[in-house]
């Protein structure tokens, strides 16, 4: 005698197939939804000239990564003090990791190796467990495959998975190598002299792109000028031509890009919107094509 399932076990089968249809259509779409954003968002897939990398660790390292042309590699060593933007003084290079994990802002580290190379630094990456490093080797390596998927970083999947193939495809002599020991002062307080550095390499890591543009930069600040000056010379660095800096009395609470229509939809537009995470309006300009008021920016990025 053949035994028939009831209708209430039948019910019971198909509501459980149903629940697993249901939970493998959302994580397909938030898998889809992650590659549509790790793309969309990827700085590889952007078609800029240059991408600036800092691997923050025992051995700290920049990286400014061009498509065509030269790659260079900067070694910093741990005992030296550097600006720390955002009012925290000089710091020694050994330490800032741990000031980033103390303060819960890692991006201390991108603003930090941005002020001191007068570059806009891409992408950073950082051990999981915070230490101070007190080693001196200054070994010149390319990273591991640990240090490029394993350890916390603003890269999505994506950007890891470029600098992986890009790593792998070069060796320690397609990179040249900056020597940063003149820009040091000797002694155990030895401090980084970020505006020689800036004055010798101004133009070693810059996009053609934005040279090719053509657009220039006012800046408007209301407290710091030496705040305006290192943020300029950032910018300056990247390529982008910074005419004026000019102190006003007013006070917007966040920073702020004004152009006109047709340099709005520019790269150069853009990469200053994204990096700083601006306001941005259309308007006019007189001495300049952009407009950049400060506003948050004087605190976040404010050195002494």
């Amino acid at each position: 005698m053949s035994k028939t399932k009831s209708p209430t076990f039948a019910k019971a089968s198909a509501g459980k197939q149903n629940s697993k249809v249901i939970i493998l259509i959302f994580l397909s779409i938030c898998l889809f939804y992650y590659l549509f954003k790790s793309i969309t968002s990827s700085v590889f897939l952007k078609g800029r000239d240059k991408i600036n990398v800092v691997f923050y660790g025992a051995n700290t390292r920049f990286y400014s990564l061009d498509r065509k042309n030269i790659n260079y590699l900067l070694s910093f060593s741990n005992l030296v003090k550097v600006i720390v933007p955002g009012g925290y003084g000089k710091y020694k290079v050994g330490a800032i990791g741990k000031l980033a994990s103390l303060e819960k802002k890692p991006d201390i580290i991108r603003k930090t190796f941005s002020a001191m190379t007068s570059t806009l630094v891409d992408l950073y990456f950082y051990q999981k467990k915070t230490n101070i490093y007190y080693d001196n080797s200054n070994l010149k390596q390319i990273p591991t495959f640990m240090e490029i998927l394993l350890t916390n970083s603003n890269a999505n999947l994506v950007d890891k998975l470029f600098l992986f193939y890009f790593f792998s495809s070069n060796n320690k002599e397609n990179f040249q190598t900056i020597d940063l020991d003149p820009f040091e002062s000797g002694g155990n307080n030895s401090i980084f002299d970020h505006n020689s550095f800036y004055k010798k390499f101004q133009g070693s890591f810059f996009q053609k792109t934005y040279r090719s543009d053509d657009i220039n930069v006012q800046i408007v600040y209301t407290k710091s000028y030496k705040t305006a000056q290192i943020i300029g010379q950032m910018i300056e660095g990247e390529g982008i031509r910074v005419v004026d800096l000019s102190n006003d009395d007013k006070v917007i609470s966040s920073c702020l890009l004004i152009t006109g229509k047709n340099t709005s939809t520019t790269e150069t537009y853009q990469r200053l919107a994204d990096f700083f995470k601006c306001k941005t309006q259309i308007g006019e300009t007189t001495v300049s094509d952009i407009i950049l008021e400060l506003g948050d920016l004087e605190k976040e990025w404010s050195v002494n």
